[in-house]
């Protein structure tokens, strides 16, 4: 059971799923960095603290009166030296927590901060990040996905754009108009979710303040995060307009570990959610995609160059059929809120096997995201062009060298891709052919009957291999592969019309996610997997009486 996923509120993961959800992260995450022995991160007011200790005779009373001080002093290039040296910019690195938030699919984030901790840990697990700093860069887009991180305030590379004095808090609405507009613009439809902010932090407050002039009362929900937060707190965040989601305080977990495990829950929860809302093109990948995440599928994702895409619909995808996987690119899905990080997040941590043509720079991106995932074990099959280099340590992994045009006839290719689809399926065999019978002692009754019917088209699909009938095989439907089978008088006559019967309860329960009784279910996964023992006893004579056998 999650620790912190029912301390959401259903319209925040609501919106989270739909990707109507703009997340702010605030100085008081970076708190959670991995800090060089014997220093100390600060927090904001600990940043102005320090930058008043350094001040001849003066009297504390805020952080932005501080710097603003300083800066008047010394000068803002001293302030902006002092501050890389307070923030420890050089040596500060981003720990656990940061990199469990950066694999949430967020297409955008907010932050105020002015490190680059978030920068550094998308690198770190292969996610493309996208910081933007000036007004320019607004009016850019970029054709490869990737998260668009808007750094508010700036960062100290850029000193002309640090939001870090008085005079610069003033200003911002009026220096920076199209940025702030390009904000409202998302809040327009976007629900924000605040991370590492507190009351009295002048970024929050600005933030709200800029809320509050371009949207007024017409603004969606704001909420933010917090740990521990007593009922005064709450209230004050109440009466300014923001929800807060307050999570449980325990001396066994730090703020750092309790950001982890929120993070991690509301990841596998977004991606179960993207997959059952899902709608799939084909019949047979639907009927995957609504099998429960505990599930074994059969699905092979492909990610492939959309210039590709054709080609291996074509050529590629018959071979993944005919060994038992149901094939599918994220372009095949349609997804909750349509976003690309997302679904395809959802689609390989759903399927069985990830294909991945390394021929572009959104392939390599999504191959990262496989590599850097912890305890992912799924076998990951990587097609390069010849004489191209492999751009990661793919030690485990299977690398097949492809022909630079599709087509060259190289049947070594397609023996290579044929044996990698054999072995893939050779691994999940044994826990699909148990799968059926584990759902039905689950009372996963619906699961149980699509997982039986997966077992039998792949026999089905066998038969049809050792008739030499591997063309038409290869795309036919459920349907006829069965109606080749009858024909086959595999099947009685009476086998076939209670197995057609069957299938209409299956095709029901997969595309219209109807119900089914436990003793529906049951009479159907014992009378299917009778047909499939008499199919693989019929595919084994086929092979002993072949001449190659």
């Amino acid at each position: 059971m999650p620790d912190y996923l029912n301390h959401f509120p259903e319209p925040f993961l609501e919106d989270m799923v739909q990707g109507r959800c703009l997340p702010f992260i605030g100085a008081g995450f970076s708190l959670n960095a991995k800090i060089p022995k014997g220093k100390k991160m600060l927090d904001w007011d600990g940043l102005g603290k320090r930058v008043a200790a350094a001040l001849p005779e003066y009297q504390y009373t805020s952080a932005v009166e501080a710097l603003s001080a300083y800066s008047h002093e010394f000068t803002r290039v001293k302030l902006v030296e002092l501050l890389s040296s307070a923030l420890l910019i050089t040596t500060i690195q981003p720990a656990k927590t940061h990199e469990e938030f950066c694999r949430l699919p967020f297409e955008r984030v907010v932050t105020t901060n002015f490190d680059f901790l978030l920068e550094q840990a998308y690198a770190r697990i292969s996610k493309y990040c996208i910081p933007l700093i000036s007004e320019d860069q607004l009016a850019v887009g970029d054709s490869q996905a990737g998260v668009r991180l808007l750094k508010l305030h700036g960062d100290l590379h850029h000193p002309n754009r640090l939001v870090v004095t008085e005079e610069d808090y003033d200003a911002f609405l009026t220096s920076l108009p199209l940025l702030a507009t390009h904000l409202s613009s998302l809040l327009i439809d976007h629900t924000a979710f605040f991370i590492g902010y507190s009351l009295d932090d002048p970024d929050f407050r600005q933030i709200s303040q800029v809320v509050k002039e371009r949207l007024g009362a017409l603004r969606r929900p704001a909420y933010v995060l917090q740990v521990g937060a007593p009922a005064h707190t709450v209230a004050r965040y109440e009466r300014r307009g923001v929800k807060v989601i307050n999570l449980p305080k325990t001396p066994a977990r730090s703020y750092g570990e309790i950001l982890e495990i929120v993070f991690r829950e509301l990841l596998e929860y977004w991606s179960s959610k993207v997959i059952s809302l899902s709608t799939a093109t084909e019949p047979e990948p639907q009927a995957e995609l609504s099998l429960p995440s505990s599930a074994q599928s059969r699905l092979a994702f492909f990610s492939v160059p959309t210039r590709y895409a054709a080609v291996y619909k074509a050529r590629i995808y018959p071979i993944a059929e005919r060994y038992g996987f149901s094939p599918i690119m994220a372009t095949d899905v349609a997804a909750p809120g349509d976003n690309i990080m997302a679904k395809v997040y959802a689609l390989i941590e759903r399927s069985a096997v990830v294909v991945a043509d390394l021929s572009s720079q959104k392939t390599m991106q999504e191959v990262g995201m496989v590599l850097s995932k912890e305890g992912m074990a799924k076998p990951l099959i990587l097609i390069t062009e010849d004489q191209a280099s492999v751009p990661f340590d793919v030690a485990g992994h299977l690398v097949i060298r492809r022909p630079r045009s599709f087509d060259e006839d190289s049947p070594t290719f397609i023996k290579a891709i044929e044996a990698a689809f054999s072995d893939a399926f050779s691994r999940i065999s044994p826990s699909l052919e148990d799968e059926p019978n584990r759902l039905v002692a689950k009372k996963e009754y619906r699961a149980a009957v699509i997982a039986a019917f997966s077992l039998l088209e792949h026999d089905l699909r066998q038969l049809f291999e050792l008739s030499g009938l591997d063309i038409f095989a290869s795309r036919s439907s459920l349907g006829m592969l069965l109606e080749y089978a009858r024909k086959e008088e595999v099947f009685s006559v009476k086998e076939y019309q209670g197995i057609r019967a069957h299938m209409m309860v299956r095709n029901r329960i997969a595309h219209t996610r109807g119900e089914i009784t436990a003793a529906q279910a049951k009479t159907i996964v014992r009378e299917i997997a009778t047909a499939s023992a008499k199919l693989r006893n019929a595919n084994l004579t086929r092979r002993s009486s072949s001449p190659s056998a």
